[in-house]
């Protein structure tokens, strides 16, 4: 069926978007010159890459059944 391969890509693009989400993160932590700004966005980058390494393993283990 070709709808669960649109169902199996959703955690892909979801990785996608949160691993941009921690580069944002990455990004702010570097360029802030303030302390208490880099407390605050260093674990929010740390947990946006473990869920997007994550996502994008599940999809890919996912989309992979569609194509081997």
């Amino acid at each position: 069926m070709q709808w669960t391969l649109y169902i199996a890509i959703l955690p892909v693009g979801f990785g996608m978007m949160t691993l941009v989400g921690s580069l944002i993160c990455l990004i702010g932590y570097l360029t802030s010159d303030d302390s208490a700004t880099k407390r605050k966005l260093w674990p929010w980058f740390t947990r946006l890459l473990l869920l997007a390494f994550l996502l994008l393993s599940v999809g890919l283990f996912f989309t992979s059944r569609h194509f081997l």
